[in-house]
């Protein structure tokens, strides 16, 4: 702290606290953020010598990745206070570049460091007292943290630029003000200003603070240290970081993105055993049409049809690579009749299901100028309806019953405000009205719209009758309401690999136009109004601001809901699903970049970009954090195993469990040998054409508002004041992993014959101790057994009869259980030796999710 001088800073809250006095003393505080009054004498912020090198703390770069601009900066908590009553002040004694906030009483920290703009991320890098120095490199970081879901490319406190949604900046209030005033004054219209993407250069007057705000419902904030001007090298911190933000955060084109600068090497562990489809081939639309037993349909590949291949054609259609229409249509009549479709999005098949093969078919609506005559749009049904066994055919219209675009971008965004207040008044303003403020957002008003269409295409197909989806390009909400009709139907889609499957099929092989949507491209023209988004046209790559719409998230959303009215028959968790909406705006994998596969095509050809699905989920986390995305709860059914790539000999890789799970240590499900897919292309007709899709596996979820619930692990998580350690489903997820862990530990011990290693539990339950019945049993250290032909050795024992494999006393489990977040695994970590407590849960219980064959299926241990 200071010495010498009355309220030079003494940290007591006072208001005299806002200034300095003259300087006639050697202070060894550092100036309030924004303060003005700094002198020659003072220009290194009166920070402590070991807080002056705070550019070393500078973030690991990718290679490709450089640094645009740096600045020292400190980052406040989302909802903490910033007003004139905190005091912030620099522990000298231990340098641990926290700053301590006293505000009323209560205690709070805004942590200061390097805050960097790169072409890939914006990242901060605190100065902690725990902060590892490589006196080699000199170079300081941040420690990591165990429990915390570490991402590879992406640290805790950095972002990727595709993320940042809205910029806004704060003025300072007056050379004597603070940071943390203009900060307080946010909320004023006259105060807190939001740069827009194409006005780089009317950046003016002085920042003190900024509020970045994500497309993952995030909220930075950020308060600069400020400079006399008239010092020599002086800067504005706020500002050089802002001019940074707005012109590399905003990309007008989409070889801009970082995804064209990293050109590492990308070698594949998504091998052809995966049971992922990545649909791209005519080979695996071929196997989805056998596996659904869908015989009056066939493939067509755009690369084989001449009139495609025409440049004076090729213009005027927009289809994907691949594509499944009806075997009584030939290819250039199909073309002929999907020009007077929006998007050339005519009739394409997606999935069959039952005995007589009733399909789920996508259709866009004509183009404007041909909807007076609905002839082409008859003779399109009728053809669908050649394909009907019964000749039946419903036509589900979307576009009058689901909201469009424009209505769920205005709903996402004000379910965004609510999960991201500035201040603690605005969010105890919005928590006393919360539930009539949800209800006002309108999204759990569009989520139950889609599982109710969902449900009723459902249910359409169950009773043998072909669906139709129609919407206005057939490329939106029909992908939502497609991919959720087979979610309710098909047990092979609740799994990991076949949901990511589903997600290929869905939405990136028939080109949900995500780069539009996300927002990951901008351009000059970002006032217009958009529209439902025609991919068409030459400025296919850019994007009006009218067609943001994050129609992925709320699918993503609707699958959260069948998780938890549903959760045993899904293989994945609420946390694969949060990652997953985190990748789509990682623009290193390309899965979630791109509007089209020509697009796509167009970047390997001209751009040499390397692809990198997003499914391989270990270029980004580690096992660690991939266990955490198989639900402890699953029960893989005696019909999953029959429904799964392939129905009949030849189809290629039987289905096996998703590598993303850990490693795979069995071998593909139920014996089979899981070999390499021919090359060559499938005739269908060649195979059985009976499906192999269970029917008695569908779900009927509820639909009513009153029965859905906020996903708030993916919408709260960033928000510490909602925090609740010991609680939420995080909790009840690890007891069921400690329940599995607990099963996995007695049926070892039923297979050997022996009893040391028997769960802490028992004993609780029993009564009995551990070291008596190590008396009883005197087990050889590391004496070989042979069970079924293998040899198996038993763990060696303490001295006092305790495993050692990191399993503590029952007491220590309860300690350690009780320290989780309700956010887990994005919430604050843990600390002390829980780690290695839940890694002994992990790894045990990950036997069980790993297996094959069910739990329940094994031999009663009661």
């Amino acid at each position: 702290m200071a010495t010498g001088g009355s309220g030079a800073g003494s940290g007591s809250g006072g208001a005299g606290n806002d200034h300095y006095k003259r300087n006639t003393f050697t202070s060894y505080v550092a100036p309030l953020p924004g303060d003005m009054r700094a002198t020659a004498d003072t220009n290194e912020w009166c920070l402590p010598s070991d807080l002056r090198d705070v550019h070393l703390a500078r973030p690991r770069l990718l290679p490709g990745e450089q640094i645009v601009a740096s600045a020292p900066a400190y980052m406040y908590s989302p909802i903490e206070p910033m007003d004139s009553s905190i005091n912030i002040s620099h522990n000298n004694s231990n340098g641990n570049g926290m700053a301590s906030v006293n505000d009323g009483g209560s205690h709070k920290e805004a942590t200061f460091g390097l805050l960097s703009v790169t072409n890939f991320k914006l990242a901060f890098v605190p100065l902690h007292a725990t902060s590892k120095r490589n006196p080699e490199a000199g170079v300081v970081t941040a420690p990591l943290c165990d429990l915390y879901q570490e991402n590879t490319y992406l640290g805790r406190n950095e972002i990727t630029l595709n993320n940042i949604d809205q910029i806004y900046t704060i003025a300072e209030l007056g050379r004597a003000a603070s940071a943390l005033q203009a900060a307080r004054m946010a909320s004023h219209v006259s105060r807190r200003k939001k740069l827009e993407p194409f006005k780089q250069h009317n950046i003016s007057g002085r920042i003190a603070a900024l509020h970045i705000v994500c497309k993952n419902f995030r909220l930075l904030k950020f308060a600069f240290q400020q400079q006399d001007s008239k010092l020599s090298g002086a800067s504005d911190h706020g500002k050089l970081i802002a001019s940074a933000l707005v012109r590399f955060a905003y990309p007008m084109r989409h070889d801009l993105s970082f995804a064209y600068a990293y050109r590492e090497p990308y070698y594949s562990t998504l091998g052809p055993a995966t049971g992922t489809s990545m649909y791209a081939s005519k080979n695996d639309w071929a196997r989805e049409l056998i596996r659904c037993g869908a015989t009056e349909w066939q493939v067509v590949s755009s690369a084989s049809v001449p009139l495609l291949q025409n440049p004076l054609h090729a213009g005027k259609y927009t289809v994907p690579p691949h594509f499944v229409i009806p075997k009584s249509c030939t290819v250039d009549r199909f073309l002929d009749l999907s020009r007077a479709f929006c998007d050339s999005r005519a009739a394409f098949w997606v999935y069959s299901y039952g005995a007589s093969a009733a399909s789920l078919v996508r259709l866009a609506e004509l183009q404007p100028a041909a909807q007076q005559d609905t002839k082409l749009e008859n003779v399109m049904l009728e053809l669908v309806r050649k394909c009907d066994e019964r000749r039946q055919l419903k036509l589900l219209q979307l576009t009058d019953r689901l909201p469009s675009i424009q209505d769920v971008r205005r709903s996402y965004q004000k379910l965004r405000r609510l999960c991201t207040p500035e201040t603690p008044e605005k969010f105890m303003l919005q928590d006393d009205k919360y539930l009539g403020l949800i209800e006002k957002t309108n999204w759990l008003f569009y989520v139950s719209l889609c599982l109710r269409y969902s449900s009723e295409a459902a249910a359409t197909l169950r009773s043998g009758i072909t669906c139709v989806l129609q919407e206005s390009n057939g490329r939106d909400l029909c992908c939502a309401i497609s991919s959720l009709t087979q979610l309710l139907l098909d047990p092979h889609f609740r799994t990991i690999d076949g949901f990511q499957s589903l997600v290929q099929k869905e939405w990136v092989a028939l080109e949900h136009p995500f780069q539009r949507r996300l927002g990951h491209v901008y351009t000059a023209q970002g006032s217009g109004s958009g529209g439902s988004g025609s991919s068409g046209g030459n400025n296919g790559s850019e994007l009006l601001e009218g067609e943001q719409s994050p129609v992925f998230l709320l699918f993503l959303d609707c699958v959260w809901q069948l998780l938890q009215q549903f959760p045993d028959e899904f293989e994945f968790t609420q946390t694969y699903l949060t990652s997953l909406w985190d990748a789509c705006f990682m623009p290193i994998f390309d899965t979630f970049q791109f509007d089209t596969q020509a697009q796509r095509s167009k970047a390997v050809l001209d751009s040499q970009l390397v692809l990198r699905p997003v499914w391989d989920w270990g270029e980004q986390f580690s096992d660690k954090d991939k266990m955490f995305f198989s639900n402890p709860l699953y029960q893989r059914q005696k019909g999953d195993l029959a429904g799964a790539q392939s129905s009949a000999a030849g189809a290629g890789a039987a289905h096996r469990r998703s590598l993303a799970v850990g490693h795979n240590r069995g071998g593909t499900a139920g014996g089979a040998s899981g070999s390499t897919p021919s090359r060559n292309t499938i005739n269908p007709q060649l195979f059985a054409t009976v499906s192999s899709v269970p029917q008695d596996r569908f779900l009927q979820p509820a639909h009513r508002i009153c029965d859905l619930s906020v996903w708030d692990q993916c919408y709260y998580r960033w928000l510490p004041v909602l925090d609740i350690r010991g609680g939420g489903q995080p909790q009840v997820d690890l007891f069921h992993r400690l329940l599995l862990s607990n099963i996995a530990k007695v049926q070892r011990c039923l297979e050997l014959q022996s009893y040391e290693e028997l769960p802490d539990a028992y004993f609780e339950v029993t009564g009995e101790s551990r070291s008596s019945l190590q008396k009883e049993e005197t087990p050889v250290e590391d004496e070989a057994e042979y069970v079924d032909g293998v040899e198996r050795r038993r763990k060696p024992t303490t001295k006092a009869g305790t495993p050692t494999n990191g399993f503590s006393p029952v007491s220590g489990n309860h300690l350690q259980l009780s320290s989780l977040s309700s956010f887990f695994p994005f919430g604050s970590p843990i600390a002390g030796d829980a780690p290695h407590q839940l890694y002994d849960i992990l790894n045990s219980s990950s036997e069980l999710l790993q297996d094959t064959t069910s739990i329940l299926d094994k031999s009663s241990i009661l």
